[in-house]
């Protein structure tokens, strides 16, 4: 680059997003197509305009275009939040079969995003607080999620036998209920991308997880970020390589910028 190119690059302000692949594993088409609006939905909003904070990256000796990862993880997070139609949660873990999010746990070793079946999770945790192998703390568990989720307080309100102590409830489900999807938005080292998956099957032993949303680089984007990265190539490769091992759908989703 020259000394114009390294100028303009760095007062550049705005780039525009654009889903360049995708790649579909283990049943993860059939999925997510038979929730087409979710999938259109995600797809038109990852193609958007969005603000950046460019760099200049050396690599071996030459300068090129580059942009700040984080600032950039935070952009995807915030047009994520505007997705028509908005049922994600951010920040989300899951523990002992209850999914957690707002302020409700730490996000360390959590999902970046996720949707959520409320019904589902809310009589998970009211086992667990209330149920055959309850918390001490369950009334104060039970109340402290709920105190910091008040929109989901009906749904709590509304369950048939709630009040019955000592005894799980088995939840059943309707057919035309939100799918059970969580999602990362990966720009790190490429070996988080096997901790990605090990935290996936852990949330799939006592919750049947539709779909993982993998948001990883490729193209322009790849190029422009840090050397050793999670990309979309190799993130397809790992879930080629342990197909057998993996059996949560996947839907990978390969990010490039103009």
């Amino acid at each position: 680059m020259n000394n114009v190119g390294i100028e303009n690059w760095e007062n550049a302000t705005t780039g525009t997003l654009k889903v360049s692949k995708q790649f579909f594993h283990h049943h993860a088409y059939e999925i997510m197509n038979s929730h087409k609006d979710l999938r259109d939905n995600f797809l038109n909003t990852l193609s958007s305009k969005i603000n950046i904070e460019p760099r200049i990256k050396f690599t071996k000796g030459k300068e090129s275009r580059a942009i700040k990862a984080d600032f950039l993880n935070k952009e995807i997070r915030r047009i994520l939040t505007i997705t028509p139609d908005n049922k994600l949660k951010f920040e989300v873990i899951e523990e002992r079969g209850v999914f957690y999010f707002s302020e409700e746990k730490s996000s360390i070793g959590g999902f970046d995003f996720a949707i959520i079946n409320h019904p589902q999770n809310i009589l998970a945790l009211r086992n667990l607080c209330f149920g055959e192998l309850q918390y001490h703390d369950g009334i104060k568990r039970w109340n402290t999620f709920l105190s910091k989720n008040s929109d989901l307080k009906d749904i709590a309100d509304n369950m048939v036998n709630i009040k019955k102590n000592g005894m799980d409830v088995e939840y059943i489900k309707s057919p035309n209920e939100n799918p059970l999807i969580v999602g990362e938005i990966q720009f790190g080292n490429w070996a988080l991308a096997y901790r990605d998956f090990f935290k996936v099957l852990k949330a799939n032993v006592q919750n049947s997880v539709d779909c993982l949303i993998y948001i990883v680089p490729t193209g322009n984007l790849e190029i422009m970020l840090s050397d050793g990265i999670v990309t979309f190539d190799k993130t397809k490769i790992i879930l080629e390589d342990f197909a057998k091992v993996i059996s949560v759908p996947v839907w990978i989703i390969g990010l490039d910028i103009d």
